[in-house]
């Protein structure tokens, strides 16, 4: 297990952040986290300790050895472990503030701004032990290059377009495991955005004249003409759902991409031990396929592309939060004590993300 040292840190600065001592002291009374000062003397010593126990990956027996060698705190690591349990709603509480922060320093968006805010969504599995596992919702903003949005939650709250609250006039970007009609509806009435990644049969949808489409038609026009731009209606199998009139947009593939994406089809086919791949499969690999409610005015079947092509940005922002924090690799098996570790790892990860932020705007 590693673990990151924090003598090098300015702990007056994370604590400015946060609303100074006594802000954090606050907070802490507000929410349950330091009701009693006794082993540990204040806020901003509990906040260090999460930070030990999560981003600096130390055990709760390693913790309260440091701790009591470095004289900042005398506990033991039962006392430990009530006190961190007591401080996950919290820490989530500080995330909250930290995003806050963000959002002010960026600045309000109208609709029809020239340049309007983009968020990318994704998620994440956080595996922990004895099969037990989290999800991390993120929103991505691509522009400024930090953590919009993000959330903690159970397995069983999937992956949704408004899963976060969404933002009005912002513009959404997702990959092909967002696309849901009542998540759609609702990221639309909050006067966002969306252009979401499909596969041929991800949902229900209609041409103007209110039919079901021909997919194998839709890819033959394609190829022919380098491209279909083409406005559709999303409807539900099944439940009371008004048409969402929608654009739908195909893009073909470079030759290699497409190929590799044919392979890839194939492959899975194979892994679900089917004889036989549908020939509308590999036809879809052939393509991008695009999902959004941007007008065609202004956006443009290849600036769609481009757009969309911003979404591995928040698969980078995902992949540091695992390969330098390790958020993914949850030792506590107690699910209060759980959720503390992963906010303590959210709430850093979002500091260094404010930092960073910061120090691209004022260069040495």
């Amino acid at each position: 297990m590693r673990a990151v040292g924090f003598d090098s840190v300015d702990w007056a600065e994370i604590v400015g952040r946060l609303g100074g001592e006594e802000g954090l002291a606050s907070s802490a009374r507000d929410h349950g986290a330091l009701l009693r000062v006794r082993e540990v003397r204040s806020a901003s010593d509990l906040l260090r300790l999460a930070f030990m126990y999560g981003p600096g990956g130390l055990s709760l027996r390693s913790l309260a050895a440091t701790a009591n060698a470095d004289g900042f705190c005398q506990i033991s690591d039962v006392a430990l472990l009530k006190r961190l349990r007591k401080a996950a709603s919290w820490l989530s509480v500080l995330c909250r503030r930290v995003l806050a922060t963000g959002a002010d320093q960026e600045g309000p968006s109208e609709p029809s701004a020239p340049t309007r805010p983009i968020r990318i969504v994704d998620g994440s599995r956080l595996e922990g032990p004895r099969e037990r596992a989290w999800r991390l919702h993120l929103a991505y903003d691509p522009t400024a290059n930090r953590i919009a949005d993000a959330s903690i939650t159970r397995l069983d709250q999937g992956e949704r377009l408004d899963r976060l609250p969404p933002e009005a006039g912002a513009i959404y970007l997702a990959d092909r495991g967002y696309p849901q009609p009542d998540g759609l509806r609702r990221l639309r009435e909050a006067g966002a955005d969306v252009v979401v990644r499909l596969t041929w049969n991800s949902l229900r949808l209609r041409d103007e004249g209110g039919k079901a489409l021909d997919w194998r038609l839709l890819f033959a026009e394609a190829r022919a003409h380098g491209g279909l731009d083409r406005k559709v209606t999303v409807h539900k199998p099944r439940g009371k759902f008004a048409p969402l009139p929608m654009r739908l947009v195909l893009i073909p593939k470079p030759p290699d991409a497409a190929a590799r994406a044919r392979a890839s089809a194939q492959k899975a086919s194979r892994k679900d031990q089917r004889k036989r791949t549908n020939p509308l499969t590999l036809e879809a690999a052939d393509h991008l396929i695009l999902l959004t409610s941007l007008p065609a005015a202004g956006f443009s079947m290849q600036s769609l592309g481009a757009l969309y092509r911003l979404r591995w940005q928040v698969e980078l922002a995902i992949k540091r939060m695992k390969s330098l924090l390790r958020i993914d690799r949850l030792p506590a098996k107690d699910d209060a004590l759980a959720l503390a570790w992963l906010h303590a790892h959210l709430l850093f990860a979002l500091l260094v993300d404010a930092a960073t932020v910061e120090m691209g705007d004022f260069p040495p």
